[in-house]
């Protein structure tokens, strides 16, 4: 019997993953993958029904990777990429107190997460840092936020409409 997740495109997905060998590549792999496919900024849409189970496949390969790699201080306190998640954790908190614009703070929390959720850091700076940014963008968008009228706010947003005839 087939496994219900087989398909052609999560196949090609599973080797070219199965071909990450160092913790560097796995690093950009990933990181190239959430920027092509995952985010709202996304560039290809072409994996819309298979994107999450392939990111996952990603994370999972670059966690063994991170965890072969790593000795135990450093899973603790480094990301993927060798920086120290205390460094980078403060300085995304740093840029998120300077914003008092709830759009680039969006920008600021949504490429946080695209750059750092784990394997790439570590889930002990992950969460709390992750906290703190959605907390000021809460804060910044709570002063009025639905007072726009919703063509007002698909402007301000840059909202595409596309309408099914």
């Amino acid at each position: 019997m087939a496994n219900i997740h087989d398909n052609p495109t999560r196949d090609e997905w599973v080797r070219k993953i199965a071909g990450l060998k160092t913790l560097a590549e796995g690093h950009t792999f990933l990181k190239d993958f959430r920027a092509k496919h995952v985010s709202v900024f996304k560039t290809d849409f072409s994996l819309e029904l298979d994107w999450l189970w392939i990111e996952l496949k990603i994370e999972e390969k670059v966690a063994v990777l991170k965890q072969a790699e790593f000795n135990d201080t450093q899973l603790l306190n480094n990301c993927t990429c060798g920086a120290e998640a205390k460094k980078v954790a403060a300085d995304a908190v740093a840029a998120m107190e300077a914003c008092t614009d709830m759009y680039e703070a969006e920008r600021i929390h949504i490429n946080f997460r695209l750059a750092c959720k784990p394997p790439v850091m570590p889930v002990n700076f992950f969460l709390d840092t992750d906290r703190q940014l959605g907390t000021k963008l809460m804060e910044l968008r709570n002063t009025d936020y639905y007072a726009l009228p919703l063509e007002e706010l698909r402007k301000v947003r840059g909202v595409k409409v596309i309408t099914l005839q």
